[in-house]
């Protein structure tokens, strides 16, 4: 299911508790501060790299990784 991005959201790429990536999710801007943005929990807003066949994206805190499947 695609996210689809309504003015001012951005998207953002969503982790489960492991740090492997699931899909994209949005992040809205913070009301309180324009210049801030509230990510989802489990979140980041770099973008996983191309995962070839049989390997997936794992965040490891400040970037991604790629780990067997």
């Amino acid at each position: 299911m695609a996210n689809k991005v309504q003015n001012g959201q951005r998207i953002v790429y969503q982790t489960d508790a492991s740090g492997v990536y699931v899909g994209e999710s949005l992040a809205d801007p913070d009301p309180k501060n324009n210049e801030q943005w509230l990510i989802p929990a489990g979140c980041v807003e770099i973008k996983p790299p191309a995962m070839p066949r049989g390997k997936k994206a794992q965040w490891v805190g400040y970037k991604w990784k790629l780990i067997d499947m």
